[in-house]
């Protein structure tokens, strides 16, 4: 069975990043390549530093068995997109869970594996859920081209969070990567 089919928020994750994606290459072709700025979108409660100017999305998901609305902002920019997904789920219970299916989802679009994994330290998260990671992934697209990602993820509450760079292989840039998973600045809990 496929992952999406098992996992349908996996499904819509994809179909999000897809149309963001579409916006967000509408708009790069008339931006700087790394233009950064801080960004602290709309009804979440977090500030990012993009390397452009971000559009915004939201679809309705299943996350640790519950329909919620998942939140995409992100942009396209010197041929690497910069995206953030949120999510707030019923219960905080709930985090763990959500975490573990945004985890193997990251990996399983792009039939990837981990190259490297380390605990995610962040201000103001909640801390100690085993998912809450910093990854390095390397995967493929759907015709073979290989991308490299990098992948935020963490938890505060009842909000889940996941921050993502992503690139074709030849084209991921480490340092702009870095740049943006280093400037996740989660406020205290309201």
């Amino acid at each position: 069975m496929l992952f999406t089919a098992r996992y349908p928020a996996a499904r819509l994750v994809l179909r999000l990043v897809g149309a963001l994606l579409a916006a967000a290459a509408l708009l790069s072709a008339c931006s700087p390549t790394l233009d950064w700025r801080d960004v602290r979108p709309k009804d979440v409660n977090i500030l990012l530093t993009y390397p452009c100017k971000p559009e915004q999305i939201a679809q309705d998901v299943v996350l640790a068995d519950e329909k919620v609305k998942m939140s995409m902002t992100g942009c396209v920019a010197d041929k690497m997109t910069f995206a953030l997904a949120h999510a707030r789920l019923p219960s905080p219970a709930l985090a763990a869970k959500a975490l573990a299916q945004l985890h193997q989802a990251a990996v399983d679009n792009v039939h990837g594996k981990v190259t490297a994994s380390s605990a995610a330290a962040l201000k103001n998260a909640t801390p100690g859920l085993p998912d809450t990671l910093d990854l390095k992934i390397d995967g493929q697209t759907p015709d073979g081209k290989p991308v490299r990602e990098r992948v935020l993820l963490f938890s505060q509450g009842s909000n889940v969070y996941q921050v993502t760079a992503f690139a074709p292989t030849d084209t991921f840039k480490e340092d702009a990567a870095q740049t943006f998973t280093d400037s996740v600045n989660l406020s205290p809990s309201r």
